[in-house]
């Protein structure tokens, strides 16, 4: 049954009445009965609904705020109970909703749940919601799924242990990253639920069992009923919870005597007061009651344990059906479980058989369906010999096989596969993302790839995915040395123009419990001071700086670093009614903020030769370092800071010996005229000194090692040298991401999005940021006319011999020497990594080959009108390359006219031996022969 519009049969008191107020319109309203929304709403009602009902609980009536459900056994027992419900609303004066009220029913919906039976099923509204959601995106997603799924916990054993992975997510520290594991958890989840699991009402009559089982991460237990006619234990409910940080270094018997107090005390109203069974796969559990000195831990489950009445069976999993299901099934979290079945050891199989074909004969038609190999196999039955640089191909029972004597070592020898095209993706994922190989660098996987398998341009896809690998990146991307250039920051006009201030320490607590020493150093004299403090709060930073401009005046300019001190928004708004332009440096990044930083080496390096062993009196020599730092020369600005502030060169102990006389001043006047006439010339001077520094940097950073070129949509990784609290820097993948780019603000500062999570921007600079190759797949297709291997095959010499040459035309070198380079355009990748084949010149009246193999070509080799086209490429001709590349299964394997080049006439194909490139960017030329040109 369900009340008509609950909240609202419950009238408000006076008193409370004015803290529902609202506005409308037409002006302010309280309600006077209970108004739905309110925090303590549902509490109160019911409140109202359990004193309504009072004490009908032991006759199977039972209410959830508005919702009432009557159980019964027989039509007039229903009725004698509906009778005193109505009573009792009747004297309260609350009011159903026939609409929304079932009566006599043998099945019915509640909370959720379906009763029918005697059993209990998850409400199947709620289940096909379940089945039809797609997995989450974000972490309120997934927290929404966990909340639903949670919901049936009950009917899902060891859910803590499956949902571990989502759980995980959750965590605010984590970031979402939707992997293999979440996928699989999430599938789990669904599948338990959508199979419509089945839950047996409890029957008080007859004794209850529980089963329990403990993992290395969670903890498992089902309390269960046995079918006195079948023997069958049919499940009243199931409960599972994660282990915590510190319960998973608990022993076995720790572990299994901890699961069996939580399902004790989690079942507690079904087993108090009767005596039950507990099965476990555990033999030690069995004998913990027996144990003479148990651990304090043990002593104190001890007397949660002594206030029931169990019994303790063993039952080797095998045979305990129950417990072995929960102990040995696999669930995606389960990653070092200590229980090892068939189907693990087939997961494990898998990963070293990527390589796996039902039959040789699968290996010989992929190796018939690549034009490459297609194209060997067809050399060597027309007898065509091989460079003795080139690989020895050779056929063995249809499968084409090679050895490469150019390899080093032992294996130089060993017979090799050519692999077709469309297998090398295995090849180089088993050779380099398995665990058993565990990630190597190019020159292990390419030792590996070269042991049994040759395929043509491997090098260079080898390089390119291990560039491309997501996982190498994140751990070893990183390249230290190579940075971007440092930027310039405009020369200062004068001084205290622009300032810039940070916090060093914390040091030793001094005399003075001074522990932090505030720094701030002026760009154009570099003047310096520093302030020894006890804490680097705001109150603190802004005491200092306002001390610092009381002595020097206001600076136009401030940069700092982003410490929560420096841009607090007290902070913030003394620097707006300063009229102070605040700049602040991205994380990581000091050297954009590098004067104050060399100043605060150089401050600690000074200090560090003066403090005593204890170092506790290192704020009493800070006037000292300072004053050695003031009156030390600057080959920046080729002057000492303290004459640029003061005018005027400051005594120093080493001048008390010998030292120049200063000049006397009959009067003021006379010394300020001096002193603006010296300093004016000194800042004209410093500013020129300073440009010529910045030029000299700007020629340094000319010469490093470049680093890569950051655009726009780039995919790139965040180097963050900050690990995780609890886990190693050994281990760690400094490397976050991955990330687009999305904005450029200047050339080496960035603005980056997280892939995975959009709401995740960041601001960084270029030196953190490690750019992602596009992995690619490079088609090794080549027509008839061109030759087996690039450059490395020779002609076939018995053909020649046969025409009366003696001609042997070693590498394709040779060739270009004798006859020139015809170019057609040739796309360095395909998306769909399918071959591709591109356009080249052929001849229907006089093929290139046959003019090649002649040792005299004609002076003048005229083509007339033919009906085959061919392309003078010493002329600059527009070309449509838009449809040049076709798929290889639309193809033959000759070569492909371009119908669209026109005809001209060749008068001396010798002539020209630089031939313009006639071509689009990003495409690659290939000669007449085929061949692509790489550099």
């Amino acid at each position: 049954m369900d009340l008509t519009s609950g909240f609202h049969q419950m009238l408000l008191h006076p008193n409370s009445t004015h803290l529902t107020g609202i506005t409308t319109e037409f002006g302010l309203f309280e309600y006077k009965r209970l108004p739905f929304g309110l925090r303590n709403a549902s509490s109160s009602f019911q409140r109202l609904m359990s004193l309504v009902l009072n004490g009908l609980s032991d006759l199977q009536i039972g209410c959830y705020i508005d919702d009432i459900i009557i159980a019964s056994n027989d039509f007039d027992q229903h009725l004698a109970r509906l009778e005193l419900v109505f009573q009792r609303l009747i004297t309260a004066n609350l009011k159903v909703k026939p609409s929304k009220c079932a009566f006599l029913q043998f099945e019915i919906s509640f909370l959720g749940h379906t009763v029918k039976e005697g059993k209990v099923l998850p409400d199947s509204k709620n289940l096909k919601s379940i089945k039809d959601s797609l997995p989450p995106n974000s972490k309120k997603k997934v927290r929404s799924f966990l909340g639903l799924t949670g919901f049936y916990r009950k009917f899902i054993p060891n859910y803590s242990k499956i949902a571990l992975p989502l759980t995980n997510l959750t965590k605010d520290k984590v970031p979402f990253v939707w992997g293999e594991e979440e996928q699989k958890a999430f599938e789990l989840l669904k599948n338990y639920l959508i199979t419509e699991p089945c839950l047996h009402l409890p029957d008080f009559s007859r004794p209850f069992s529980i089963f329990t089982d403990a993992s290395k991460y969670s903890l498992g237990c089902v309390l269960v009923q046995e079918d006195a006619s079948t023997g069958f234990h049919h499940p009243i409910a199931f409960a599972s919870r994660k282990l915590g940080p510190s319960e998973i270094s608990y022993a076995t018997v720790e572990k299994e005597c901890l699961a069996l107090v939580f399902a004790i005390t989690h079942f507690k109203n079904y087993l108090y007061g009767a005596h039950f069974n507990v099965f476990s796969d555990q033999q030690c559990l069995s004998r913990v009651k027996t144990l003479k000195d148990p651990t304090s831990r043990i002593a104190r489950w001890f007397l949660t344990l002594q206030q029931c009445d169990y019994t303790i069976i063993y039952k080797p999993g095998r045979l305990n059906f129950m417990a072995d299901y929960l102990s040995r099934a696999t669930y995606p979290t389960d990653k070092q479980s200590d229980n090892t079945n068939s189907e693990e050891i087939h997961n494990v199989n898998a990963q070293f058989n990527v390589f796996n074909f039902t039959s040789i004969h699968e290996l010989i038609e992929k190796q018939n369906k690549d034009p490459y190999c297609q194209n060997i196999k067809s050399k060597l039955n027309s007898n065509f010999v091989f460079s003795p640089k080139s690989p020895q191909f050779f056929i063995k029972d249809n499968l084409l096989l090679c050895k490469n004597n150019n390899m080093s070592g032992r294996h130089k020898l060993n017979t090799k596969l050519v692999v077709p095209q469309s297998l090398v993706p295995q090849i180089l994922h088993l050779c380099h993302d398995i665990d058993a190989v565990a990630h190597p660098g190019l020159s292990r996987t390419m030792r590996r790839i070269q042991k049994n398998y040759f395929w043509r341009g491997q090098f260079r896809q080898v390089k390119n995915y291990i560039a491309s690998c997501h996982e190498c990146i994140q751990r070893r991307g990183y390249v230290k040395h190579i940075k971007a250039p440092i930027q310039r920051i405009p020369t200062a006009d004068f001084p205290f123009q622009k300032c810039a201030f940070d916090a060093v320490g914390p040091l030793v607590t001094s005399n003075h419990g001074n522990k932090w020493i505030i720094v701030i150093s002026d760009y154009f004299t570099r003047y310096a001071e520093a302030y020894p403090v006890k804490n680097i709060q705001s109150s603190t930073v802004a005491h200092v700086l306002m001390d610092f401009i009381s002595r020097h005046g206001l600076m136009q300019v401030l940069y700092s670093d982003r410490g929560s001190n420096f841009i607090s928004e007290a902070m913030n708004e003394i620097y707006k009614k300063l009229g102070i332009q605040k700049l602040t440096t991205l994380a990581y990044s000091p050297q954009s903020n590098g004067l104050v930083e060399r100043l605060n080496k150089t401050l600690i390096d000074s200090l560090s030769h003066l403090v005593s062993v204890t170092q506790e009196d290192w704020c009493e020599h800070v006037p000292l370092a300072l004053m050695a730092y003031r009156n030390a020369f600057h080959r920046s600005i080729k002057e000492t800071p303290a004459f640029l502030n003061q005018g005027r060169d400051i005594v120093m102990p080493y001048d008390l010996i010998f030292s120049e006389k200063e000049r006397s001043y009959s009067d003021t006047p006379s010394y300020a005229h001096q002193l603006v006439n010296r300093l004016q010339t000194s800042f004209a001077i410093v500013k020129e000194n300073l440009e010529k520094a910045a030029d000299d940097i700007e020629k340094l950073n000319n010469s490093k090692p470049k680093c890569k070129q950051i655009l726009v949509g780039d995919l790139v990784y965040l180097h963050t040298p900050k690990i995780k609290i609890h886990t190693s820097k050994k281990f760690a993948k400094l490397n976050e991401g991955p990330f687009r780019v999305v904005r450029q603000f200047s050339p080496v500062n960035f603005q980056i999005q997280h892939v995975n999570n959009p709401t995740n921007k960041q601001n960084v600079h270029v030196n953190r940021l490690i750019k992602v190759e596009k992995r690619e797949i490079f088609p090794t297709v080549q027509s008839e006319s061109s030759l087996a291997d690039e450059g490395n095959e020779v002609l076939n010499i018995n053909d020649d011999k046969e025409n009366g040459n003696n001609i042997a035309v070693s590498n394709e070198e040779d060739i270009l020497k004798l006859y020139p380079c015809y170019t057609l355009p040739y796309k360095d990748w395909m998306d769909d990594h399918q071959n591709m084949l591109s356009n080249t010149v052929q001849s229907d009246q006089l093929s290139i080959q046959n003019v090649l193999l002649s040792a005299n070509p004609p002076e003048n080799f005229e083509r007339e009108e033919t009906n085959t086209p061919i392309c003078n490429l010493t002329q600059n001709q527009p070309h449509d390359h838009t449809n040049v590349m076709q798929p290889l299964t639309n193809l033959p394997l000759s070569p492909v006219i371009d119908e669209d080049i026109t005809p001209v006439i060749i008068k001396n194909p010798t002539v020209s031996k630089q031939v313009p490139i006639t071509r689009t960017y990003g495409l690659r030329p290939r000669n007449a022969l085929g061949f692509v040109k790489y550099n």
